[in-house]
């Protein structure tokens, strides 16, 4: 069972929970009747009571002792709750409860606050942080006469979940952090995710060595061995250098500045990319402290006019054991630019979609021109993926395959006639085994050989 809430001095446990409750919600009535165990201390909406329950949230404190250690679940909590209510025979006056509810009912009712607060998490990957305020933040950056914040070449989480490495700086980083975002997102063991306290970081960056279980993105290690591996992920400040052969993003000629974030990532904050260089050129305006509609973090400097990017986001980044079914992945928005036809827009306020997004800063590689029935270019985006001839074997509702996703006009109900190739379906994000971002090795893409990954799982006729 996970942890909810922190425990204090007196070693009660403070658990919040927030969401929507139906009235008259038989377990909700049990933990008015039952409220014994559960001292409630602050209304933050809203009054506790059996038949007003809709949109409130609540705290309360439950008193978890050697005396009443945690239950393990064995069976339905309402119904354990409703027939231990209904033993009483009758409901008694709050103030009885307070003194006769059993011990098993006290149990039982905590846990049914933990799995009502674990019930309404359930869905995307939550952003939200919450926990000690000191694994992320440090008010004076000093503790014992040494610098908290670490950064530089190393700095990540150790398998112990400590954070060490890198170099320990007197010099403050943003929003008294303890350090930026790629410290943070970073290990220097192979896990791809760390959980610290309740709250779950994805590593997007393993120091060490390339992770044996990277998460849908991609991992940055290989880009940050030096220019022999630039094609091998974005280069983005702190994990690389500029690209030895490029000196702007690749089918880029939206911006001349040259340190603007379409340009590089590689860059520091400065006034030419409105102070957000490296994660930031991308991940725009993030969110740590509540969850919206902002798919990853991906937005941009004109968010408040609809820039932003739409989606489903797997509850764990598409950690490979964290698979548990076809439709257990990520559901990306898409586009068909043939329904909206040569004069609609590509635009991300428009469309939401994740290669929208990548055509911000690779806009030439998204025209129209070049791609059609006679004349092939590029490999076209934002397009359905046809459902005759070769491409017919591939059904992503039936048979999603991860090595090559696709996008859903509407992620919510996806279809098979809305299924949306996208920038995605061939590359990671932050970086790959692979280069050109590959999501495999293309040089193994061989005609008329047997094969059944990569380009051939959409290509099904011609290997």
């Amino acid at each position: 069972m996970r942890q909810l809430g922190n425990q204090d001095c007196s070693g009660s446990t403070s658990i919040s929970i927030t969401g929507h409750f139906p009235p008259g919600s038989s377990c909700l009535e049990h933990l008015f009747l039952c409220r014994s165990s559960l001292h409630f201390f602050r209304p933050l909406q809203g009054q506790l009571s059996p038949h007003h329950s809709n949109n409130s949230n609540y705290a309360f404190a439950a008193k978890n002792d050697e005396k009443n250690p945690p239950m393990q679940p064995n069976e339905s909590l309402c119904q354990a709750l409703t027939e231990a209510n209904n033993d009483k025979k009758k409901r008694l006056a709050p103030e009885a409860h307070m003194t006769k509810i059993s011990l098993t009912e006290r149990r039982l009712l905590l846990f049914s606050v933990l799995s009502l607060a674990l019930s309404l998490s359930v869905g995307n990957a939550t952003a939200k942080v919450s926990g000690v305020c000191g694994n992320c933040h440090t008010m004076h950056n000093s503790q014992d006469g040494a610098a908290v914040a670490h950064s530089g070449s190393g700095a990540g989480w150790a398998a112990d979940g400590t954070f060490s490495s890198g170099v320990a700086t007197d010099t403050p980083l943003g929003y008294l952090l303890i350090a930026d975002c790629v410290g943070c997102h970073s290990a220097t063991s192979d896990q791809t995710i760390v959980e610290i306290g309740e709250n779950r970081i994805p590593i997007v960056f393993n120091t060490g060595a390339y992770p044996s279980k990277a998460l849908a993105g991609g991992n940055f290690y290989n880009v940050s061995r030096g220019e022999t591996y630039d094609g091998y992920g974005h280069n983005v400040y702190g994990i690389s250098e500029h690209d030895a052969k490029l000196t702007t993003a690749p089918g880029n000629n939206r911006c001349g500045t040259a340190n603007s974030c379409h340009n590089t990532l590689a860059v520091a904050p400065t006034g030419q990319n409105d102070d957000r260089g490296g994660c930031q050129g991308c991940h725009y305006n993030v969110y740590h402290h509540q969850d919206n509609n902002r798919y990853r973090f991906l937005n941009s400097h004109d968010e408040q006019f609809g820039a932003y990017v739409e989606g489903v986001e797997h509850a764990s980044w598409e950690h490979p054991d964290h698979i548990a079914a076809n439709d257990d992945h990520n559901y990306y928005t898409g586009v068909d630019r043939d329904d909206i036809g040569q004069g609609g827009t590509l635009e991300l306020k428009q469309t939401h979609g994740i290669s929208s997004y990548c055509a911000g800063c690779h806009n030439t590689f998204h025209s129209i021109d070049g791609i059609g029935a006679d004349t092939w270019l590029r490999h076209p985006t934002d397009i359905v993926l046809p459902e005759e001839g070769e491409y017919a074997q591939y059904d992503p509702v039936t048979a999603y395959e991860l090595q090559s996703p696709v996008a859903w006009i509407d992620p919510a109900s996806p279809q098979r006639d809305e299924a949306i190739v996208m920038c995605l379906s061939c590359h990671r994000v932050h970086g790959s085994e692979y280069p050109d971002i590959l999501r495999w090795d293309y040089s193994e893409m061989i005609a008329n050989q047997p094969n059944d990954e990569g380009c051939f799982v959409c290509h099904t006729t011609k290997d």
